[in-house]
């Protein structure tokens, strides 16, 4: 009885987390400087519209963000889209669901070695940029291969060091605006807006690649054991930290296209433009702390996303999902997943083929972001709509006419990535498809679960 009582005490324990804490959490895993990576490669893609293709994708992604909300408040599990896929859509477009998912697991570690590479060798052009890369990759997979616990502390670096950097550089971009640097005023509709530039596919493209941006703003699902309240809780948060994302990511791209106006003809690498914009508003001495961040923060990213792909295909080669001898594979001495650890790094090495093109680099993650989205949005009208027959007015407006927007949109977005993040997701989603085909014999059996 006394044992009883002493687990539900621990049991209620748990839930200690209460909205303001959920959002706090969510806004950290989106890491919020991420947007200054994008500055340079999304203004030179959209003829300086980057702030208006953060409008957009923050509309599709706060479209889809309300989707989220009504499908973890219905299942309130782990495995997000892919749960609910194969809840509302049926287990085989689930299964293809979590298969391109895996594509973003897979491939996220990839653009943060290039986001090591490419500022480390501006601040240090001796080291060429495929030496960086290859450093970085090494020693993420040593770390994990050996289990040395390092990624705790550099994830708590990346959730305060970035909001401080953000915090600094917004203030010594409005502190150099107002004494009469780039557009003189810090009320410029052409920051937003230019005609004589815009171009409406180009900037549809740039809302794509933004899409991978927003990716995680659902990771506060995965405190549904810890959260009070959570069938209340989790679906506000979610909402919240997609909308205070998108606030946050516009305010600092509109800031900086204030503070450079003319960046799209004058900076000299768009994959580096933070390092120039830096010198431009006279924070050169930013640059070194912005490197120095961005490796830590992307390390402790790399470690963490390498790890846990690592341990989910160690748990698919487990249960036969995938082949055992192989993925199930545990290192004798360091009780780690090291076939799996060692396969990741190698896929992590593909970001020498995009040294060049960060931005092809980053619609590959896109392409499984945006995808994941669509399939939600869809899965809320079969949900609710179909299988639950929830009519009338109100239902008619929240599981119809909004996921069938939001889908629309995201499937906009999706089109206009640029052609090598397509060509490598379908090319996934066909082997996908092949693999699915074997283990259904012909899609004749309902496929095994993936423990995502």
């Amino acid at each position: 009885m006394e044992e009883r009582k002493a687990a539900a005490e621990t049991q209620e324990l748990r839930r200690v987390l209460k909205l303001p804490t959920l959002v706090c959490q969510g806004l950290a895993y989106l890491c919020p400087a991420c947007v200054f990576m994008y500055f340079g490669i999304i203004n030179q893609l959209s003829g300086g519209h980057f702030p208006l293709a953060i409008i957009i994708a923050g509309i599709a992604m706060t479209l889809t963000s309300l989707s989220y909300a009504k499908m973890c408040r219905k299942y309130p599990v782990a495995g997000s889209v892919y749960s609910y896929t194969s809840k509302s859509l049926g287990p085989r477009i689930g299964f293809l669901a979590g298969w391109t998912i895996m594509l973003d697991y897979f491939l996220l570690p990839m653009t943060c070695y290039l986001g090591i590479a490419l500022y480390t060798n501006a601040m240090i052009p001796a080291i060429p940029t495929w030496v960086l890369i290859i450093a970085a990759v090494v020693f993420v997979a040593v770390c994990n291969y050996i289990g040395v616990g390092v990624a705790a502390f550099l994830n708590n670096i990346n959730v305060v060091v970035p909001i401080i950097a953000v915090l600094a550089t917004l203030a010594g971009t409005i502190w150099f605006i107002c004494e009469g640097g780039g557009a003189g005023t810090l009320f410029s509709g052409k920051a937003i807006y230019d005609p004589s530039t815009f171009d409406l596919s180009t900037t549809m493209t740039g809302a794509g690649i933004l899409a991978m941006v927003f990716v995680g703003f659902d990771s506060v699902t995965t405190y549904s054991e810890e959260t009070v309240n959570p069938e209340k809780n989790m679906p506000r948060a979610v909402v919240i930290v997609c909308i205070g994302a998108a606030i946050e990511f516009f305010l600092v791209a509109y800031l900086m296209n204030c503070a450079w106006p003319d960046a799209i003809t004058t900076m000299s690498d768009p994959d580096t433009a933070t390092y120039e914009y830096y010198v431009v508003i006279g924070m050169a001495w930013m640059n070194k702390v912005f490197v120095i961040f961005n490796i830590l923060a992307s390390i402790g990213c790399c470690i963490a996303g390498q790890g846990a792909t690592a341990r989910i295909l160690l748990g698919m080669g487990r249960d036969g999902f995938i082949p055992k001898k192989f993925f199930g594979y545990v290192h004798p001495k360091f009780k780690t997943p090291s076939r799996n650890i060692l396969l990741s790094a190698a896929i992590g090495l593909t970001a020498l083929i995009f040294q060049d093109s960060l931005t092809n680099a980053m619609s590959l993650v896109s392409f499984g972001a945006l995808t994941g989205f669509i399939l939600t949005n869809i899965s809320v009208i079969a949900r609710f709509w179909v299988r639950d027959r929830q009519r009338g007015g109100a239902a008619v407006w929240k599981y119809v006419i909004l996921p069938a927007i939001a889908a629309a949109f995201c499937a906009y977005l999706w089109i206009s990535l640029p052609v090598a993040g397509k060509i490598v997701g379908f090319s996934w989603l066909a082997v996908g498809v092949i693999f699915l085909a074997i283990k259904t014999k012909g899609f004749k059996e309902l496929p095994p679960e993936m423990d995502l």
